[in-house]
């Protein structure tokens, strides 16, 4: 048992690195962001759905009443993407991951009005820690305002998404139902979106034999395999350790981009000291919550 834990562990650790270098592939691919995304669901959707197909063929069945719900996760994590890509694109990777690392902040200010639950000042204080460490970024980085406004919507679009889907998975939806139908909602989305836009069209297909493989690459590696083993392993891994490790994509990714594109993802040193303070928080959150989490179990015993 406890080396299937550290098996997972480790595992884990590949996928959120995986998930740090869908940055990197969006940087090097040619198209643009809604070509790209558009790409990357299809081949992912298929991927999820020959997975489920010769697998589990009864996770494709779902109630009528959670389509709706599905149909806006499926627009919201479309538009995520492109906004990320769109981001990167114009601002570069380690920007873009730093001001995408505010989601913690973001997510602290939405999930007491959307669960109904009240204000945690804990909460509200790692968020202002976040918040400085945002307005450092942007002061030290203003000549980038375009590409972080676009990136600090992109972080608001996949907050409310995953606020949306926690709330499937309490309706005990399966994870991997859920990806499949709004990867295939979310192409769907793009698809009629470039019907309306000739330019997209004529340009779609027009892409190098490199730009074939980052995209396949990105599309089964880093978004339906990372999903799927993810999900499997949530066996083994305790929530915190599952929190933890997802906020080290950001590092892994800002890592990576100076690896690939060295001088010219280098920042200013404000910028360092900014998304320093945004990690801190982060991780700072985590570990609150985990001692929270480990009162409540041990106060629960006690009175049983």
């Amino acid at each position: 048992m406890q080396n299937d834990k550290i098996k997972d562990l480790i595992h884990f650790h590949f996928l959120v690195f995986l998930w740090g270098f869908t940055s990197i592939l969006g940087a090097l691919i040619k198209l643009n962001s809604i070509q790209i995304v558009w790409h990357r669901m299809f081949i992912a959707y298929v991927l999820v759905g020959l997975y489920l197909l010769f697998t589990k063929r009864k996770k494709f069945i779902i109630q009528k009443k959670y389509f709706f719900q599905l149909l806006i996760a499926g627009v919201l994590i479309s538009a995520h993407w492109v906004a990320f890509f769109y981001a990167i694109k114009i601002s570069g990777v380690s920007l873009t991951l730093s001001i995408m690392a505010s989601g913690a902040f973001i997510t602290s200010l939405i999930e007491p009005i959307v669960f109904k639950r009240k204000f945690s000042l804990k909460e509200l204080t790692f968020g202002l820690i976040t918040l400085i460490g945002l307005i450092i970024i942007f002061r030290s980085e203003l000549d980038q305002y375009i590409g972080m406004s676009i990136a600090f919507l992109a972080t608001i679009l996949s907050v409310i998404f995953t606020l949306l889907n926690s709330k499937l998975v309490k309706e005990k939806l399966s994870p991997l139902s859920i990806t499949f139908y709004e990867l295939f909602i979310g192409w769907v989305a793009i698809s009629v979106y470039i019907l309306f836009d000739v330019d997209q069209i004529s340009t779609l297909f027009e892409f190098s034999q490199n730009d074939i493989i980052l995209l396949f690459i990105l599309g089964s590696i880093c978004t339906a395999y990372a999903h799927v083993g993810s999900v499997k392993v949530m066996r083994n891994l305790s929530p915190f350790s599952f929190m933890i490790i997802i906020n080290l994509e950001p590092v892994y990714a800002v890592i990576l981009s100076l690896v690939f594109f060295g001088k010219n993802e280098l920042m200013s040193f404000d910028f360092y000291i900014g998304f320093t303070l945004i990690l801190t928080a982060i991780f700072l959150d985590s570990l609150d919550k985990r001692k929270t989490r480990i009162k409540k179990l041990t106060e629960k015993n006690l009175h049983l």
